[in-house]
């Protein structure tokens, strides 16, 4: 104790020297600075045994030729990661991959000072506050994914920059808060398809926040025009896909993650297309033959066309309703004991890199069952608020939804890697999980705990 007293009169002394030591001192005393520090030590510890990894799909963004500008589009990547490649790329193509990573790096670490600002605002504990920040800041499986050339480490960021920027709006509303928040679902949706969600998640929050609250509803139609812009834009990207690769959608990536699902599910036999069908079938019976050999056969979407390939696939859904959601209701029950968290930066060869990974796995490990539990935890919390104490808790709606949605989306459009596609869903995890340990801290004063709500 003594010695701790005694730094803090040398740093008051130092501090009265002139108004740059005050300022260095404000910024070395203040809890950010600490969090970035330990942040960082743990990040340079643990990228020091990754090696930069290139998967599968990295070629296609690094390949990517479309010019937006002009019009052009390609089927498989959407622009928004290539262009950030070609930035990269403006400073020498000389180890690129290598820029792609540092660059990716550098972004990820300054993103825990927008954590901060968040959970600062949300919170009521300053010791949670500190928590939440050092676990994003040091959360091994998600910083993982700055050392892969692919869209996750940003898809991250993404989503808690989506997230920083409703508590600005909820803070203060404004009319060019809302625009940007809106049209930023766009540029989300142009960095990684399976954020399409954010467009429709927002439309939804304008449309209850104009039902439900009555000081900001001229602002929420402002939110709304947006929202049709938004709209606009993805048809008008849509249409350009259509006449450069013959498919009306985003990205022709979906029709081949919904028709392994339509297979899996066993309804393929029912999307009113019976030339794909057969195709279908004997693929798979091409394949049955053949187990663990190369086999040859009919890549379907070449052969039939995009356009005509997502029809059969919507058809079968539409047919087979209820084997669907059995298929999909399947895929949850067998997720229950996997694990949320995985790592696809390929570690270094030695003693060290397997010992990181070993604790990586022991400390990060928490099966899809929790998950589902705080899910449902949640909405009940929600719902009660609304119902017993006529609040309605926008953050936490937001939160939830922000959750929810990326689950939705990677078990019924994908038919693996799901901890990969629910990535975009771990800011808005913490900070959930941790309203609850703040909630919990502010529950030893009974007073206080009366008047809890949320900041925002």
């Amino acid at each position: 104790m003594g010695v701790k007293i005694d730094l803090q009169l040398k740093l008051a002394s130092f501090a009265q020297r002139g108004r740059w030591h005050n300022n260095l001192i404000t910024i070395i005393s203040a809890p950010l600075f600490r969090i970035l520090i330990i942040s960082g030590i743990i990040r340079l510890m643990y990228y020091s045994v990754l090696l930069n990894t290139q998967s599968y799909d990295t070629a296609g963004y690094l390949n990517f030729h479309a010019n937006i500008l002009k019009g052009e589009t390609e089927s498989l990547r959407t622009p928004v990661y290539p262009y950030f490649i070609k930035l990269i790329g403006l400073f020498g193509q000389e180890n690129l991959i290598d820029h792609i990573v540092a660059a990716q790096i550098v972004i990820s670490f300054l993103s825990i000072i927008l954590f901060y600002q968040v959970v600062k605002a949300f919170y009521k504990n300053s010791r949670v506050i500190f928590a939440a920040s050092i676990l994003y800041g040091g959360m091994l499986p998600v910083i993982n994914f700055d050392k892969l050339v692919l869209t996750e480490s940003f898809a991250v960021i993404f989503s808690l920059l989506f997230i920083y920027m409703m508590v600005n709006y909820l803070q203060k509303p404004a009319h060019i808060k809302a625009w940007v928040i809106t049209l930023f679902t766009f540029i989300a949706v142009m960095l990684r398809p399976s954020f399409i969600y954010l467009p429709v998640l927002i439309t939804v929050f304008w449309v209850l926040r104009l039902t439900i609250s009555k000081r900001d509803r001229k602002i929420c139609l402002s939110g709304l025009a947006a929202s049709v812009v938004v709209i606009l834009l993805i048809a008008g990207y849509s249409n350009l896909n259509e006449t450069n690769n013959g498919f009306n959608g985003i990205s022709v990536v979906s029709n081949h993650n919904e028709m392994a699902v339509i297979v899996e599910a066993g309804i393929y036999m029912n999307g009113d297309d019976p030339e794909i069908s057969e195709t279908i079938k004997g693929n798979l019976k091409l394949q049955q033959k053949g187990p663990g050999n190369a086999v040859q056969t009919i890549d379907i979407n070449p052969r039939f066309g995009p356009d005509r390939v997502h029809k059969f696939i919507v058809n079968c859904i539409k047919n087979q309703p209820i084997a669907y959601m059995w298929h999909i209701a399947s895929k949850l029950n067998d997720l229950q004991t996997s694990n949320i968290f995985t790592n696809y930066a390929t570690h270094k060869p030695g003693i060290l890199a397997f010992r990181v990974e070993n604790i990586e796995y022991l400390v990060f490990c928490v099966t899809f069952n929790i998950l589902y539990f705080l899910i449902v935890f949640d909405l009940i919390v929600i719902i009660s608020m609304r119902i017993r104490r006529r609040l309605t808790p926008w953050f936490k709606i937001v939160l939830w939804l922000l959750i929810v949605f990326p689950l939705a989306v990677a078990i019924m459009g994908g038919y693996n890697e799901y901890q990969r596609l629910i990535l975009p869903a771990m800011p808005a995890l913490i900070i959930l999980l941790f309203s609850y340990i703040d909630w919990i801290c502010f529950a030893t004063n009974i007073n206080k705990l009366r008047s809890y709500r949320a900041s925002v």
